[in-house]
């Protein structure tokens, strides 16, 4: 008997709900748009290249200037010998920019919330977290000893009940800024309001925000004027700095506690220095030319403009992410497919990435998407879906 057959039994279950998924290779820098590796070009219309940068000159030259002087590899954990200079260039930059003491780079987002979930809440303490966060978030507050409540971003007094409970040592709230399969945001000015009145931690995770919203470019929080006030804020690298890796901002105090007690830190190897000199090259571009934002909320206004007026459920979404909702999972994908086959990569995102009943495409503005290049797709989607 396979002993795998169990595995052949849940794909083929993936398969018949249209749920299984399949890698789609790019053989051609990201931008607005691609290659694909049949030689096929795409208009990319799901990648969280907001800002256009991961193709940028500027960034390749940092690349290549740190590798002939770093090499590629960091080698070991950064406790034993993985730290470099461009790690704590990256580190210091990162923690000016978010008006925060000090700043730690991970390899991933992923293990950055990994490393503060897991790590800094504890037995006898509460977490509270939105019922949208991120997968990062939900998985390390269910591995942390921590109890965790959900609330929905319409329920401050569901949130506020759990704050005024007595029995919790600490208490933390944890949101995304700007959620990523939806689009809408958390309501920032609240949570600060609750984090104050009951002494809570509040943890803003920026991924979708960072480079996107604020006057420098510092995300939502700064937009907001609040940057000041959140007490710890997670940044993705991976979306519009075009980097990978992940930044905890915070007190110096969290900094050496992460260092010492965070497992996700001690036992991983370090992220290559050419990455943490690219990524810092690009947090110096996204400082010093703000039109990019401007032109990346200029499209995503226009888009959701002409996607209103065309009658397609778009939610809430006020962001350069803006989620068509079909429905049935088989519809979104067969939209999809026909959406590609037009000349658009334009992704259908399903359960259990989104609630069951809610599959969508998820559409992902860029800085330099032309008005030309809107204005074909939302040609196309009017032909797929009346077709």
């Amino acid at each position: 008997m396979d002993k795998f057959t169990y595995l052949h039994n849940e794909l083929h279950s993936l398969k018949r709900n249209n749920l299984f998924r399949r890698c789609v290779c790019i053989d051609s820098p990201q931008g607005p748009t691609v290659h694909m590796a049949d030689g096929s070009e795409k208009v990319l219309f799901c990648s969280n290249n907001y800002l256009n940068l991961a193709n940028d000159s500027r960034i390749r030259q940092s690349a290549i200037e740190a590798i002939d002087q770093y090499g590629f590899g960091a080698t070991a954990s950064r406790l034993i010998c993985g730290t470099m200079t461009p790690h704590e260039e990256l580190e210091t930059a990162f923690a000016k920019f978010l008006q925060k003491d000090a700043a730690l780079y991970f390899p991933s987002s992923w293990s950055a919330n990994q490393a503060l979930l897991t790590t800094l809440p504890q037995k006898g303490d509460l977490v509270l977290i939105d019922r949208y966060d991120h997968a990062s978030i939900i998985d390390a507050v269910k591995a942390s000893e921590a109890d965790f409540r959900t609330y929905r971003r319409t329920q401050p007094d569901r949130i506020e009940k759990y704050l005024a409970d007595g029995k919790y040592n600490n208490r933390f709230i944890v949101t995304e800024s700007v959620f990523s399969m939806d689009g809408d945001t958390a309501n920032l000015t609240e949570l600060v309001k609750l984090k104050n009145k009951y002494d809570a931690i509040l943890i803003v995770d920026e991924a979708h925000s960072v480079g996107c919203f604020g006057q420098t470019g510092a995300g939502l929080c700064e937009q907001e004027g609040i940057l000041d006030q959140i007490d710890i804020i997670v940044a993705a690298l991976g979306k519009a700095i075009a980097a990978t890796g992940g930044i905890i901002a915070g007190p110096k105090t969290l900094k050496d506690y992460l260092m010492n007690k965070a497992r996700p830190f001690i036992y991983t190897t370090a992220p290559s220095p050419v990455i943490a000199a690219a990524a810092l090259k690009s947090l110096e571009i996204i400082q010093a030319e703000p039109d990019r934002r401007k032109r990346l909320n200029d499209n995503a206004a226009s888009l959701r403009k002409q996607f209103t007026e065309m009658g397609l459920s778009i939610g809430n979404t006020t962001t350069q992410i803006i989620p068509i909702i079909i429905g049935d999972s088989a519809k979104a994908v067969d939209i999809s497919k026909k959406l590609f086959e037009a000349g658009f990569f334009l992704s259908a995102i399903r359960p259990p990435t989104v609630p069951p009943g809610t599959a969508r495409l998820r559409v992902s503005v860029q800085a330099d998407h032309t008005q030309e290049q809107l204005e074909e797709l939302c040609d196309a989607l009017e032909k797929v879906l009346s077709s």
